[in-house]
């Protein structure tokens, strides 16, 4: 006799809409600033609704991101889009990070609406000009962490860093390319004292650093030990890519009571003590409670 299947069961359909504010959040944590303001936060109203949470945007990251590079969407686009994270944290960011498309403008729109502001971090603003980052530092008062990378940096500018926030933790002003312009000069006394204007002033200035990133910039090793006598508390010291520090002896031994340490080499990197992972982790602590 034959028997009847029996019917399949159908499981029921989850409504991710009905997820719990808080289990959202978490998830939510798991994503980038541009991944949530363009994809998670349009999904339905309830979605919305967390991604508005301010424990969302306390730390905002607008960087390495394909929305970035690409040629479709201008800079007034990632502004606006900024704006919206600003506003979503409701007072309480405390960390932002982008590149390529800040303006002053957007600048002024942190400094009006980020009163909690501890860390920005800047590369390849090509949009900004040095001393707007003088007048946004004077308006900040709680910076620990800044990074201009990219740019030029002025020594003038260093000593405003250093009279605004005297006990600044952590700064990053690297260059992508070894040489500044390309071009290899010769060695005079009036040459050596312009190539480490920027280490002088942070050495003259500076004095509270943990951390220092000065990759590819233009300083000798007259300049680094400027740096490791002005600044006694520094833990970390990231000068590779700097074609005119010559690593000898004396230079390693100067360096030695420094925790991490990156040093330049004609082919790749010479650490001593430190990886970059521990130096990356080092400033992260730097700027912890």
């Amino acid at each position: 006799m034959d028997t009847e299947p029996s019917p399949l069961i159908v499981p029921p359909v989850r409504d991710w809409s009905e997820l719990p504010l808080d289990a959202l959040s978490r998830i939510f944590m798991k994503l980038g600033t541009i991944e949530i303001l363009m994809g998670a936060g349009l999904v339905c109203r309830s979605w919305l609704v967390a991604a508005k949470s301010p424990e969302l945007w306390r730390f905002v990251d607008m960087t390495y991101h394909q929305m970035i590079f690409s040629m479709n969407v201008g800079p007034e686009t990632l502004c606006a889009m900024a704006k919206v994270a600003i506003d979503r944290s409701d007072g309480r960011m405390e960390s932002f990070r982008a590149q390529m498309f800040v303006t002053s403008e957007l600048l002024d729109y942190i400094v009006s609406r980020a009163n909690s502001l501890k860390s920005i971090q800047l590369t390849n603003c090509l949009y900004l000009w040095t001393h707007k980052l003088g007048r946004f530092a004077s308006q900040c008062p709680l910076l620990e962490e800044i990074e201009f990378s990219h740019q030029k940096m002025l020594p003038e500018l260093i000593r405003h860093l250093g009279s605004v926030h005297p006990n600044l933790k952590c700064l990053r002003i690297s260059l992508p390319s070894v040489y500044e312009g390309g071009v290899h000069r010769e060695y005079d006394e009036s040459w050596e004292e312009m190539k480490n204007e920027e280490a002088f002033a942070i050495a003259e200035s500076l004095h509270e650093l943990w951390f220092l990133q000065m990759a590819g910039r233009c300083l000798s090793n007259k300049g680094v030990y400027a740096i490791i006598k002005g600044c006694p508390h520094l833990e970390c010291l990231d000068i590779t890519k700097c074609c005119d520090v010559d690593v000898d002896d004396k230079l390693r031994a100067r360096c030695a009571k420094i925790k991490c340490v990156l040093l330049p080499k004609q082919m790749g990197w010479s650490s001593l003590p430190g990886s970059s992972c521990q130096i990356e982790d080092k400033a992260k602590t730097a700027i912890s409670p």
